[in-house]
């Protein structure tokens, strides 16, 4: 049985070039992507036994997906096909290495999940499950995701949820079900952006005060990362290490959280864990073959060959 659930969108990233953005690019590659996806197959990496829920079109695009999650041993027993079309999203890098998206999301398979997807029997040996705000964005999606927010909590699961806030398909009342779903919360990661884009507060204390949450993850890039937890806040540093490309990152930084929690790390330990993970996954360059993103993830034998070298130092 499955240790980490995660629920939510696998789709296509068209890659664009180097430093074009958008605008300029010509040429693209096409690559695995979606951030639930792809944290489920960082999970996956990391040592953790994960299924994903989605579902996923019957077209090449979708067989290409559900091949790669089968290598990168996910299970994919709860995954549901549709008719509907893959869903899409270019990405191209600007000057600065930072991702510039544009999504094709509507009418879509990763909007189709239905209630009837959710399987209680996946939920009662579970320990973690996993979500972002892209299914909040529209039905029937986001009554599915309730249904099983509603099944983990039933099964005293940790609830992680990582904002992965997309204004270009965020709809009027996006930050309403963000809300909403954050009642279900126990641990919620976010960059700082994003916690003044919910709180309308540019000053993180009182930011964060807004919930009643016992984990607040919020990343920082290359400062790295704060944990409000039971009234105090814990802050490590991120490593210094040389950037090639964000794209994931911060699904390897959620990972590296749930995976962490599995191995009951705590506080700074915690923090550090996901940390490296983090760390690793942005020293590749996602567009290099067509597994986009994901090819930057690292392994557990990596991550700690990696923190050993640097608490050496």
């Amino acid at each position: 049985m499955s240790q980490i659930i995660a629920f939510g969108e696998a789709l296509i990233d068209f890659f664009g070039e180097k430093g074009k953005g958008l605008k300029n690019s010509l040429y693209f590659t096409k690559c695995f992507g979606g951030a639930p996806a792809n944290f489920a197959i960082s999970c996956s990496r990391l040592g953790a036994k994960v299924s994903l829920i989605t579902r996923i079109s019957d077209d090449p695009f979708g067989d290409f997906l559900i091949e790669t999650l089968k290598k990168e041993k996910v299970d994919t027993s709860f995954i549901k096909r549709t008719s509907k079309k893959t869903s899409l999203a270019l990405v191209a890098l600007d000057r600065e290495g930072k991702p510039d998206f544009n999504f094709y999301w509507d009418n879509t398979s990763n909007i189709d999940v239905r209630k009837e997807d959710i399987k209680e029997s996946l939920f009662r040996k579970a320990k973690i499950f996993h979500f972002c705000s892209l299914s909040l964005t529209t039905e029937p999606v986001r009554s599915s995701l309730f249904q099983a927010l509603k099944l983990a909590k039933k099964h005293k699961l940790m609830i992680s949820f990582n904002a992965n806030l997309r204004p270009d398909l965020m709809r009027k009342d996006t930050l309403y079900w963000v809300k909403r779903a954050l009642e279900y919360t126990d641990i919620f990661l976010l960059s700082k952006d994003e916690l003044s884009l919910i709180t309308k507060e540019r000053n993180l204390d009182r930011a964060v005060n807004h919930f009643k949450i016992k984990k607040i993850i919020v990343t920082l890039g290359e400062e790295g990362s704060f944990l409000y937890e039971e009234n105090k806040k814990i802050k490590v540093s991120a490593f210094k290490v040389r950037t090639i490309d964000t794209t994931g990152a911060g699904d390897a930084f959620s990972a590296g959280i749930s995976v962490g929690l599995l191995k009951n790390y705590q506080k700074e330990e915690l923090l550090k864990f996901a940390n490296a993970v983090a760390a690793l996954s942005i020293q590749k360059r996602s567009s290099s073959n067509k597994l986009g993103a994901i090819s930057s993830l690292p392994t557990l034998k990596e991550v700690d060959k990696f923190l050993r070298i640097k608490n050496k130092r």
